[in-house]
């Protein structure tokens, strides 16, 4: 519609809202009884899921628009047990600090898949909280398999950030040497200075990354993998699965 001649009045909108399904949280008025089934295909996939997350996930997957009291009301009808698991969760408080946009590119990788052969690796503008990669090999300590992460980013951006960070380790060494060495040859004055910060402790964003994944994604996929290698569909020892 084009907005300068032409305008839509609420009660048109709601008529046409309506016509096409959608309806609000309050007309389709689920009950705890009544999202019973979509509550448990969605459980099997994301088990640790809470309240807010499940409806969410109601609505993206299932079509369900469920108020956060109704899916509350559902768990503490039959799920009572998973209440005193999300009650017993500390979460910890940090500070991050960036000046802008693309000032930081976090980078990390994770081990815990170690046992399936597959190891994962991302990088994290903090600022914004984008997700600049997230890849998955059988390795993720080659510093030149790393080092192609980020150039590819850099490649498809256009642009670097201010400076790069990651744990201390040979694995993040070619990021580091790469993004210092292209700093450099744009700011002469910026020779002698390493332009990426090893982070014994404090790699926080990845971390948060990590801990979502672990949260909502890694405990049914894992269930996966072992039904996978139980049956002899997915070889450990295979590394590319030839």
């Amino acid at each position: 519609i084009d907005t300068t001649q032409y305008g839509i009045g609420l009660t048109k909108f709601v008529e046409i809202h309506n016509s096409l399904g959608l309806h609000c949280t309050r007309q389709q008025a689920h009950t705890p009884e009544s999202i019973h089934a979509a509550m448990i295909e969605l459980q099997a996939m994301y088990p640790k899921a809470g309240a807010c997350e499940m409806v969410s996930l109601s609505f993206h997957e299932r079509n369900l628009s469920v108020a956060r009291h109704v899916v509350c009301r559902y768990f503490a009808m039959f799920k009572p047990g998973l209440i005193q698991q999300w009650k017993a969760g500390r979460l910890q408080w940090w500070c991050f600090w960036a000046a802008g946009v693309n000032d930081i590119w976090a980078v990390d990788q994770h081990d815990k898949w170690f046992r399936f052969s597959l190891a994962l690796h991302t990088s994290i503008e903090p600022f914004s909280g984008h997700i600049l990669w997230t890849r998955v090999w059988h390795t993720n300590c080659n510093s030149q398999l790393i080092l192609s992460y980020y150039m590819d980013t850099v490649q498809q951006f256009g642009f670097m950030p201010l400076v790069t960070q990651s744990d201390p380790g040979t694995k993040n060494f070619g990021i580091a040497n790469t993004q210092t060495m292209l700093q450099q040859m744009h700011d002469p004055a910026l020779s002698g200075f390493v332009q990426h910060q090893w982070m014994h402790k404090k790699n926080i964003m990845p971390e948060i990354a990590w801990s979502q994944l672990c949260h909502h994604f890694t405990p049914r996929f894992k269930a996966l993998l072992e039904q996978g290698i139980e049956a002899g569909w997915y070889d450990i020892d295979n590394t590319l699965q030839l």
